[in-house]
């Protein structure tokens, strides 16, 4: 072996040291989020999972522009909230405009993530105002807890697990690739289908609407074919996630040395696949993202009806809004050619 292979390390290794990174990461960030008593902490977990990148460069920068857009939502849609308060019309017009800009903003901006998580963030609040007032102050201020902690707990494993540990770390722009026009239709897309979500569920006392409504939004892409790519990537990872977590809450969901234990396990395998670079790394993404909704409550979860009701919801506002988004959205240009 080279001396420079050598210092670059065997591919597998690699990808070996950044699967137990992200592990440690996402589940370190479910366990300090249990023990602190946030409301959700599988939130934790996720946010630390979502910004897990081969890249420590994109990481980072996804784990600074996650937490700024959180808190500028939370906040803007914390005063939102109380100024809409008990007019309907006012709240929905508010998160649909809201999902627009989210979307517009993650495709038109260098800086798109924050973006799209201040927008993202901003309809969370808002649809919390409607389902839950008394709570909102506790939903807001408990979400700004778990963001925090996903993304430190993330940094800090990566920083010192993964490959190259210990080195700098710097902040990454993204110059726009459609062009304005095109996010346009991308952001009337978002707004529509988000306009859908809240009228079905709120038709049908659907559950989990603050979850489905983010994991809707994230499907949506430049380009329809991967739109439909990654949406049906995530109903598959749904599946396969779902399903490993209720298998193990199904062998045993009260021991928490089990718990953990296959928690962390479904975790290293599927951020293996979401890490590994593949056209079907996404299905790892959402495989992680479902396994963790599934297996995370406020410890190991005691029924197995709110998990269920959380991968029905999410695959079903996915559905929605991807059917939305290919019929609204058309096929984009690249902006260089604007």
């Amino acid at each position: 072996m080279t001396a420079t292979a050598a210092a670059q390390g065997d591919p597998s290794d690699t990808l070996t040291r950044k699967a137990i990174a992200t592990t440690v990461g996402a589940v370190g960030a479910v366990y300090i989020a249990l023990l602190a008593g946030f409301d959700n902490p599988y939130w934790a977990g996720l946010s630390a999972m979502v910004i897990a990148n081969s890249d420590r460069d994109e990481l980072f920068t996804k784990g600074l522009l996650r937490i700024a857009g959180t808190f500028i939502g939370v906040f803007v849609g914390y005063v939102g909230a109380q100024l809409l308060e008990g007019f309907a019309i006012g709240q929905a017009a508010a998160a649909v405009v809201a999902a627009g800009i989210a979307i517009y903003g993650r495709q038109r901006s260098a800086f798109g993530y924050a973006w799209f998580y201040g927008g993202a963030t901003f309809l969370l609040v808002i649809v919390a105002s409607i389902s839950d007032p008394g709570g909102l102050y506790d939903f807001a201020q408990n979400r700004c807890y778990e963001i925090v902690t996903g993304v430190t707990a993330a940094t800090l494993a990566s920083w010192a697990l993964g490959p190259g540990a210990g080195g700098t770390t710097r902040i990454v722009a993204h110059p726009p690739s459609v062009t304005p026009a095109d996010a346009r239709r991308l952001a009337y897309a978002a707004a529509l289908g988000t306009l859908a979500i809240l009228i079905a569920w709120t038709s049908f006392s659907l559950p989990s609407l603050t979850q489905v409504i983010v994991s809707s939004l994230i499907v949506i892409d430049a380009n329809p074919v991967s739109t439909r790519h990654r949406g049906l990537q995530r109903i598959i990872g749904c599946f396969i996630g779902g399903a490993a977590g209720l298998m193990v809450i199904g062998i045993d969901a009260t021991s928490f040395i089990w718990w953990i234990a296959a928690l962390s396990l479904g975790i290293y395998l599927a951020a293996r696949i979401h890490l590994g670079g593949t056209a079907n790394a996404y299905i790892g993404t959402q495989t992680a993202i479902a396994f963790l909704v599934t297996m995370v409550d406020s410890g190991p979860p005691t029924s197995i009806l709110p998990p269920v009701e959380r991968l029905v919801g999410i695959i079903l506002g996915v559905a929605l809004m991807s059917l939305v988004t290919w019929a609204v959205a058309g096929r984009p240009r690249a902006a260089a050619q604007a």
